[in-house]
C-alpha cells in the first residue's frame, strides 16, 4: 500500500506538486515544440514511480508515445492508435470504473486509496485530432465516455490527462475540461485557449513567462494563488523512457493493491 504521506499526488518541480487525488486529471496545453509531450511523459512516469499507478495511451498521431505499447505489459490493450481502438479502451475503463464502484463501496466519503486500489492514468495526446477524425457517432461516443471517466474516475483512482495544442469549445466541451483542477499552458497562447484553461482569468493579469519550449503556466485547485503559477518543466534530455518503464512494469508487483483479478479488463 502507498504509504507517502503526500498520497495521490506526484512532484512536478522542487516546488510544485501535483494532487491527483483532488482532481480527476490534468488539462495540459502547448503549441507543437513547447515541451507538452515530454511534459506529458515526464507526469506519467511519475504517475507509475511514485504512485505505482498503470498507464494507458492514447496517441492518433502514431508519434513516440505509441511506440511505448512494446514497454508496457499487455502493451496492444493499453495503447490506441485508432479511434476504434481509442473507444474500445476508454469502454473498458468506464466498465472498470463502473466495477470498481459496485465492489468497493459501503464507507461513505472513501476513494481508492482507502480500498486500495491502483491508481491509473489515460494519457490522451492531442485530443482535438482525436476528435476531429472521428465521425459525428463516434465523436458522440467518445464525449460520452471521457464525460463518465472524468466525472466520476477520481473517486474510482481513474485519472485523464487531455493534451491538445490548442483548445477550441466547438472541439471539445467546456464543461468537461473545466471538471479538471490541474491545468497547465506550455509557452504562449491564444486569447481563446487562455479562457478555456484558465477561465475567470483576465489574460492581461496572467504573469510573463519566456515563450519557448519548457516553460509553462500552471493552476491547481486548492492552490494559495488565485493566478497560474509559472514554472519550468523538468529536463526529459538523459531520460531513456522505453528502459524506465520497462523497470518500472518488471518491479510492479500487483500484491500490493487489492485483488481486482474477477472483473479488471
Amino acid at each position: 500500500m502507498i504509504s507517502s504521506k503526500d498520497q495521490g499526488c506526484i512532484t512536478l518541480t522542487s516546488t510544485i506538486k501535483l494532487n491527483f487525488r483532488g482532481s480527476p486529471g490534468l488539462l495540459l496545453v502547448g503549441r507543437s515544440g513547447m515541451g507538452k509531450t515530454q511534459l506529458a511523459t515526464y507526469i506519467s512516469l511519475k504517475f507509475m514511480s511514485q504512485m505505482h499507478g498503470g498507464l494507458l495511451i492514447v496517441d492518433n498521431k502514431r508519434s513516440d508515445l505509441s511506440t511505448l505499447s512494446k514497454y508496457l505489459n499487455n502493451g496492444e490493450q493499453v495503447v490506441a492508435t485508432t479511434v476504434g481502438q481509442t473507444a474500445k479502451l476508454l469502454r473498458n475503463m468506464v466498465d472498470n470504473m463502473n466495477n470498481r464502484a459496485s465492489h468497493f463501496r459501503g464507507n461513505f466519503g472513501q476513494d481508492w486509496l482507502d480500498y486500495n486500489l491502483r491508481p491509473y492514468l489515460i494519457l490522451i495526446d492531442e485530443v482535438a485530432a482525436l476528435i476531429a477524425e472521428a465521425n459525428a457517432k463516434e465523436k458522440n461516443e467518445l464525449m460520452s465516455l471521457l464525460r463518465q471517466l472524468i466525472l466520476k474516475g477520481r473517486q474510482a483512482g481513474i485519472f485523464v490527462i487531455l493534451s491538445a495544442q490548442r483548445l477550441e469549445a466547438t472541439v471539445i466541451d467546456r464543461s468537461l475540461t473545466l471538471q479538471l483542477g490541474n491545468r497547465i499552458i506550455m509557452g504562449n497562447a491564444d486569447s481563446e485557449t487562455y479562457r478555456m484553461v484558465f477561465p475567470g482569468i483576465d489574460a492581461k493579469e496572467l504573469p510573463r513567462i519566456p515563450n519557448k519550449a519548457g516553460y509553462g503556466l500552471i493552476f491547481m485547485d486548492g492552490q494559495d494563488s488565485l493566478l497560474p503559477i509559472p514554472f519550468v518543466a523538468p529536463d526529459m534530455s538523459g531520460v531513456s523512457v522505453p528502459k524506465v518503464i520497462s523497470r518500472l512494469e518488471q518491479e510492479f508487483n500487483y500484491a500490493n493493491f487489492a485483488n481486482e483479478s474477477s472483473y479488471w479488463q
